[in-house]
């Protein structure tokens, strides 16, 4: 269904009135039955063949845990994991295996066509993080309707947050939850409205840069590459934080809490920073079930430097079946190796420049996970140090799409670089909507309204969320 159309926004409401009335009732188990059909609702329009790769893996999973706390068996768990893990090996890099064992062999490969299952990569780590916690005898007694809740919760079930079940299932059985909340409601409505203006109005705008500047070739000019690259950078966290604002919004008009997913990353410091703000639940779910089980930094130098290596080429692989992704995970872990050698002497370095650099590095990271592959990216990333070719094409300004108007046409040299000023000093000088206080005044319901029909008025012009393809 998705969270910018207009059916979501009538489905909502109507479940926010089904899942209080049936708390206001009693019905406890009836009011998690809503929250279970409405995330049926919501996520079969995404394809009924995705839903019933949820619905399956989802029934053997549970079946897997029940089998999990009554033997504990790391043979076992393995096994369940495994079981896990095939299908997005299938679905999700048969033909990157294929291609690359055939190239081996000095074959050509014929690319098959395999339609990846909308949100696979999300709900098989969900997935797993259930089977590892019930090895560890942590989901004993957890009912069928808590664990379908916990599993398909339609605000998160696409594009996450990954969430654990002890952050989540005990909000579900929590009395002090089961009456609407209106300053949760009212506060939910303003982290929707927020979201989707980073989408819809900003992220949007930033769109089709970089597509224009790899569509260039050798005939970019540096202040293209430059500006096409940064206009990326903003646009995926635009995008991915704004629909996670999306999804906690949503969440807290149910009195239920996600796990924050975005700490403001581009007030990152170092490298290591930036994966304390970016993604934090995915970061989160790398740490607790692939670095810490190889052992973390508990087994010596090497040993530390090779875990955090594995993790950040992992997360490379998860976002894509490609060598630009793998590149970039690896290019990621490669410094933060070096900011681990490094050590306190970084704090030596004024912030400005830590903050500088750091954001370059995370740029440069961005045109190898957007490219197509490793060559359009080298060209790319040449051209943004080809000083014989400094100014920006007329042609790039039109990829803003600002407007068609004389005035407008002929200042958009002028007003496309104060919008990415404006951009990034917001993103430098605000605070993110968690840690806002929203107090109760007439001027922030105003605001919100006119933010809200201003965002929406452009949703049909938006297709999807860019981490929706992983």
């Amino acid at each position: 269904m998705g969270f910018l159309s207009l059916k979501f926004l009538i489905f909502l409401p109507i479940v926010l009135a089904c899942y209080f009335c049936a708390r206001k009732h009693g019905k406890d188990d009836l009011a998690k039955v809503v929250l279970i059909v409405a995330s049926m609702l919501f996520f079969i329009p995404y394809g009924t063949g995705a839903f019933l790769m949820l619905f399956v893996s989802s029934v053997v999973n549970f079946i897997l845990s029940k089998l999990l706390l009554k033997k504990k068996s790391r043979v076992f768990l393995a096994v369940a994991v495994i079981i896990n893990v095939l299908p997005l090996l299938y679905f999700k890099y048969f033909n990157f295996f294929a291609e690359n064992i055939y190239a081996i062999a000095g074959r050509e490969y014929e690319t098959k066509t395999i339609l990846l299952p909308v949100a696979i990569s999300y709900y098989t780590f969900q997935m797993i993080t259930w089977v590892v916690d019930s090895y560890r005898g942590e989901t004993k007694g957890t009912a069928v309707t808590d664990y379908l809740v916990y599993v398909w919760f339609f605000p998160r079930v696409v594009m996450g947050p990954i969430t654990r079940h002890d952050e989540f299932i005990p909000q579900i059985n929590d009395g002090s939850k089961f009456k609407p909340d209106p300053e949760n409601i009212a506060k939910g409505f303003i982290w929707f409205t927020v979201g989707m203006a980073k989408k819809l109005l900003l992220a949007a705008r930033f769109a089709g840069a970089l597509p224009y500047g790899f569509s260039l070739g050798s005939d970019m000019s540096l202040m293209d590459g430059w500006l096409c690259s940064v206009a990326y950078t903003f646009e995926i966290y635009l995008d991915f934080s704004g629909y996670c604002d999306m999804a906690a919004g949503v969440a807290r008009m149910f009195n239920l809490s996600i796990p924050m997913n975005f700490n403001s990353p581009y007030k990152a410091l170092s490298i290591s920073d930036f994966w304390k703000r970016w993604h934090i639940s995915l970061t989160s779910f790398l740490r607790k079930y692939i670095y810490f089980p190889l052992g973390g930094n508990r087994k010596g130098t090497v040993r530390t430097y090779f875990n955090m290596m594995a993790i950040f080429v992992i997360s490379g692989f998860w976002h894509g079946a490609n060598w630009t992704f793998i590149l970039w995970g690896t290019l990621h872990g490669a410094v933060m190796v070096v900011e681990r050698l490094l050590g306190k002497k970084l704090e030596k370095i004024p912030k400005i420049i830590r903050l500088a650099f750091t954001f370059a590095l995370v740029n440069f990271g961005w045109i190898l996970f957007a490219a197509p592959d490793i060559k359009t990216a080298g060209i790319f990333i040449r051209q943004m140090f080809d000083f014989g070719n400094l100014m920006p094409s007329v042609a790039f300004y039109d990829t803003f799409k600002f407007g068609t108007t004389p005035f407008i046409r002929y200042h958009l040299n002028v007003f496309i670089p104060l919008f990415y000023v404006a951009v990034f000093g917001c993103m430098q000088l605000t605070k993110n909507v968690y840690e806002k206080e929203y107090k109760p005044r007439t001027i922030t319901a105003v605001l919100t309204g006119i933010l809200f029909v201003w965002a929406f008025l452009y949703s049909n012009s938006v297709s999807q969320f860019i981490y929706s393809q992983f």
